[in-house]
């Protein structure tokens, strides 16, 4: 082999190591990427379902307050009902 032949074929062969390190890195790249997005997905969504939680809190305490506010008319209700049955 001449060193001219060295030369070509040591060229060739760091050429395809560049090659490979190259889509390696680009490969992890795109793997890191993703993992990054899944992970924000996840964090929307959980985002999400705190704030379902809290509006059916909130749903719960004002089905609760107009609960007792029923109960207290009722009461006022049958008060007058009441007094009108002893005024006839």
């Amino acid at each position: 082999m001449t060193n001219q032949m060295l030369g070509m074929a040591y060229a060739l062969i760091s050429s395809a190591l560049i090659v490979v390190v190259i889509v390696v890195v680009v490969i992890q790249g795109f793997g890191t990427y993703r993992a990054k997005m899944s992970l924000a997905r996840e964090e929307a969504y959980r985002k999400m379902a705190e704030q379902a939680l809290a509006a059916a809190q909130k749903s719960i305490e004002e089905e609760q307050k107009i609960a007792a506010t029923l109960e207290e008319m009722r009461t006022r209700l049958a008060a007058i009902e009441k007094i009108l049955r002893e005024v006839e």
